[in-house]
């Protein structure tokens, strides 16, 4: 991503979020002068009697329209012209003011967008460029990981800042340099941290006693936690005894794999942000808690439903220890053994060049020569397991790109699930199918369970569908509009299929949650798009009224899936879950 890719997707973003109203405030028009891009133009009055201009072309994905060109024209009351082709340029050019939150927010996002651009140009001769593969497995999914992590967010502009890493450290600790490092291990009085039940389980014979560390006084009322390095060298953590083991970055950067055995994998508060300066990395008291729980339940739903098991797998994420200290936590995560002959692939890795083979990407060697079929074979589990646990269970997943493994073997695609704490569950209609309470008081973050079926389909339609499925197909049918509406109809086609078979008609509860899919989703008008930066950065929660900033919805994306339909989509084999 070069300066002028990093201006086009900040300038889309602010349009696509209405800064400053530039969509809602904003009328086609006409270049402000000769010699500028042709086409379509977009204005919108901006504070001081000045106007924004920007050239604009359909989009039909997250917006109407989205920007053509990394360029913003700005006229100011005299008529005289400033053309800014550079993100500082425009950032000050767009800058709120007399509002103290919107000013400080600007700030950070002009901060946000200048380490993005950094670590771009760092990234330029990062060894995952050059790297050969690792075969399958666990250890060649480490490789894939870092390929995503060279690709750019499909929604957040600046999504490859990690706030306040140098290049060094990002040297040090970053995927796509494929580093390898130790651990280091602290003492924590036993009053301060709360252990899952079955942490201790198949903990490694290496994990030391808190005595071996040498701190005074750590004996058996202490409990000793790993702590990522790049924690440990920002102060305020007492590091002892013999390091670590030796680990490796996966994309997420806080997670890391263990190198002598890269099916576990170790999740550890990182003294960073992505995407946006609120999204810490350090993990919350409560937050591991919340994930197996919601492991647990996703689990009951497998056991009551062996077609799905068979094709979607979890990671198990039930060891964890968590304190009082957000930078002072583990989860201690296993991948499931049957998978580990498997091509691994995060779902963010499947568009990255492949570096062994120019100019072919890695869902070309998974989809082969016929790339349609594979979709539909990819469509298929993701849609039937989302929409099941929306429709007969009551469960929405934040799983994005990150989130969801691709295993492709001899039993064809299946897909591994992790960090599943942020998801929302309707807790009288999850109890109900699942013959279990699911209550509120059992989860520390109580927005888990307050659910309604509108908020289910809002998860739903703004991770499963535009970051799994829309973010794909766009790029990946790279302008081919008859391409793009193929795959959306056959997407449209699952979600169809999917719900007629979990949707159980004696079941009010499930009836009214096919109802909003249907009226929300598959035959909205409108359909809710993520305002990542405004949440994220630029203003605080209390300004927006939202709760969660990852949850902070704008209604106006267009329903990619109530188009054309200008093929028949044959219908897919209608296999019975239960």
């Amino acid at each position: 991503m070069s300066e002028p890719d990093l201006l086009l997707r900040v300038l889309a973003a602010l349009l696509r979020e209405d800064h400053l109203g530039l969509s809602s405030r904003g009328r086609p028009g006409a270049a402000p002068a000769d010699g500028l891009p042709g086409g379509a133009w977009w204005c919108a009055p901006l504070p001081g009697g000045r106007t924004a201009h920007l050239p604009v072309r359909p989009d039909g994905f997250l917006s109407e329209h989205t920007v053509a060109e990394p360029l913003l024209v700005v006229t100011d009351p005299g008529g005289t012209l400033h053309i800014e082709s550079a993100v500082e340029g425009a950032l000050t050019a767009l800058a709120p003011g007399g509002d103290a939150d919107a000013e400080a927010g600007w700030a950070a996002f002009a901060e946000e967008c200048r380490q993005a651009g950094e670590t771009v140009r760092w990234q330029e001769t990062a060894p995952a460029r050059r790297a050969a593969g690792e075969g399958t497995g666990y250890p060649g999914l480490l490789r894939y990981e870092a390929l995503a992590a060279l690709r750019d967010h499909p929604v957040y502009p600046a999504g490859r800042c990690r706030w306040g890493m140098t290049a060094g450290e990002a040297a040090r600790y970053a995927p796509e340099y494929l580093p390898r490092f130790r651990l280091r291990w602290t003492a924590v009085p036993r009053e301060r941290v709360r252990l899952s039940a079955s942490f201790a389980d198949g903990l490694p014979a290496w994990w030391p006693a808190p005595a071996e560390l040498g701190v005074a006084g750590a004996g058996e009322d202490h409990v000793v936690l790993p702590v990522h390095p790049l924690t440990a060298d920002r102060g305020g953590i007492e590091v002892a005894g013999p390091p670590g083991p030796t680990v490796r970055p996966t994309l997420s950067t806080r997670t890391v794999a263990l190198a002598g055995n890269p099916s576990v994998h170790w999740k550890l508060p990182l003294p960073t942000a992505t995407l946006g300066q609120r999204n810490r990395r350090t993990i919350k008291p409560g937050t591991l808690a919340d994930g197996e729980r919601l492991h647990r339940l996703l689990n009951a739903v497998r056991d009551r439903e062996p077609g799905l098991a068979a094709r979607v797998l979890l990671a198990d994420e039930t060891r964890w220890a968590d304190s009082d200290d957000d930078r002072l936590a583990v989860l201690i995560r296993h991948y499931p053994a049957e998978v580990a002959g498997d091509t691994l692939v995060p779902v963010a890795a499947l568009l990255a060049p492949e570096p062994e083979t120019p100019g072919r990407r890695v869902l070309d060697g998974l989809a082969g020569a016929d790339p349609l079929s594979w979709f539909d074979g990819y469509l298929s589990v993701l849609l039937d397991w989302h929409v099941a646990l929306w429709l007969r269970y009551g469960i929405a997943l934040e799983a994005h790109q990150q989130n969801i493994t691709i295993a492709q073997g001899p039993a064809g695609i299946r897909l591994v699930y992790k960090d599943n704490d942020s998801g929302r569950v309707d807790s009288a209609h999850a109890s109900a199918a699942l013959g279990v309470p699911v209550r509120a008081r059992d989860f520390a973050d109580r927005r888990i369970t307050g659910a309604a079926p509108e908020d289910l389909a809002d998860l739903f339609t703004t991770i499963t569908l535009h970051l799994c499925v829309a973010a794909l197909v766009v790029e990946e049918t790279s302008g081919d509009r008859r391409r793009r509406d193929e795959l959306f109809d056959l997407t449209r086609t699952r979600i169809e299929e999917a719900a007629r078979r979990w949707c159980d008609p004696t079941d009010p509860a499930s009836r009214r949650a096919a109802a909003v899919l249907r009226t929300r989703v598959l035959d909205a008008d409108r359909l809710p798009v993520k305002a990542m930066v405004t949440a994220g950065t630029l203003l605080p929660k209390d300004r927006l009224g939202c709760t969660d900033i990852n949850k902070y919805y704008l209604r106006t994306g267009p329903n990619y899936l109530a188009g054309s339909g200008i093929r028949t989509v044959p219908a897919s084999s209608e296999r019975s879950s239960s």
